[in-house]
């Protein structure tokens, strides 16, 4: 792995540090897990993070929140989802919506970080639930699909895809094949839930990362950001209906005050609906 491919995939150390603390509890964000994967490592990238983004802990922490309220009201429409990048988001095993088994969840991540979460898991007598998948790869892998097949990803059937907090990492070639109806040749019906920044925004941390690192990190988003244009380039792609909300209309409504991001426009959250 890579010197930046690691410095990716520990992302997800400092997500679990911000969903274990006091304004995850004040904010109603679910986590039961969370607290097993703190490490040092997670400390010092959240403490990166929140010096080169003004928003980050507000913003990821509505993020979460709101991606799990849209697991809870989908669940009863999917009995098949896919997690990009997963991190050591935990839903599938404690989400309560998970657990009659009717809704089967596909992970995708590197294979050093679903062994962590496996790990973590197992140490704490927490079995991987059968509905519950990992695949282990990177995105850039072209077998993807056929892995998924092999694990019981069905073609035919509406799938939910959720790739949260993963757009801006990746390079923007990968991320125009994922977000492709064709790349797993999703079936009508299907929904991508998935969160992308504004070149602003990705401009503006990497140059604030170079400046205190000596590296970029983040990769443009592939479309553009108006609202207009980006629901025109899907619904080109082939999707039939995209909603897109500014996260920080999310954030206002969940902590019922304004917390701006310095960047305009500079973080969306969309749903886009094949």
């Amino acid at each position: 792995m890579t010197n930046e491919n690691k410095m990716v995939g520990s992302t997800a150390d400092g997500l679990v540090v911000i969903r274990s603390g006091q304004q995850a509890k004040k904010l109603g964000v679910e986590d039961p897990f969370a607290e097993w994967f703190i490490t040092e490592e997670g400390h010092n990238l959240l403490q990166l993070a929140k010096k080169i983004d003004n928003v980050y802990e507000e913003y990821n922490l509505a993020r979460y929140k709101f991606t799990t309220s849209r697991l809870r009201v989908l669940s009863k429409n999917y009995q098949q989802m896919l997690f990009l990048g997963s991190g050591f988001d935990c839903r599938a095993v404690w989400l309560d919506v998970f657990k009659n088994g009717k809704t089967a969840v596909f992970e995708i991540d590197e294979s050093t970080k679903l062994q962590q979460k496996q790990e973590q898991l197992t140490l704490h007598k927490i079995s991987l639930p059968e509905w519950n998948h990992y695949i282990p790869s990177n995105l850039e892998n072209n077998k993807i699909p056929e892995l998924l097949f092999t694990e019981g990803l069905r073609h035919n059937q509406p799938l939910l895809v959720l790739a949260e907090g993963l757009f801006f990492f990746v390079p923007t070639d990968v991320v125009k094949k994922v977000l492709n109806p064709k790349w797993l040749g999703l079936a009508s019906g299907s929904l991508v839930i998935f969160d992308c920044w504004s070149d602003d925004r990705v401009i503006g941390l990497n140059a604030r990362l170079l400046e205190g690192i000596g590296r970029k990190l983040f990769y443009p988003f592939p479309y553009s950001t108006e609202t207009d244009k980006l629901k025109k380039d899907l619904i080109d792609l082939g999707y039939s209906k995209v909603m897109v909300t500014p996260l920080s209309k999310i954030v206002e409504e969940y902590y019922k005050h304004v917390i701006l991001d310095e960047y305009k426009s500079g973080w969306l959250v969309i749903e886009a609906t094949v």
